[in-house]
């Protein structure tokens, strides 16, 4: 985990301002999630299409008409309990 971090640093991301976003689900989806990949990927799609669009929004807003986005996305899989809890981290510059 700290050799992933160390990389995304001093490699992958720009030396700009991250934010994080943490996506959290529902209690009622939570077990299909552990077990449909495809859905995981589905629904991080969606989240990012989201935030994709507000960022692209507030860019325009300030004169920036072609801004593009990017993020680094990580799934976690269980709560600090090891509950199951399946949710998004995402980091965006």
């Amino acid at each position: 985990m700290v050799d992933t971090a160390a990389r995304l640093v001093e490699a992958v991301l720009p030396p700009v301002p991250v934010r994080q976003w943490v996506l959290s689900l529902p209690f009622e989806i939570r077990y299909r999630l552990a077990w449909d990949g495809k859905l995981v990927s589905v629904i991080l799609g969606v989240f990012l299409r989201v935030v994709y669009g507000s960022y692209r929004r507030q860019a325009k807003q300030q004169g920036h008409a072609a801004g593009r986005c990017g993020s680094v996305s990580f799934v976690q899989r269980f709560g600090s309990a090891l509950n199951l809890n399946p949710h998004y981290h995402v980091l965006m510059p």
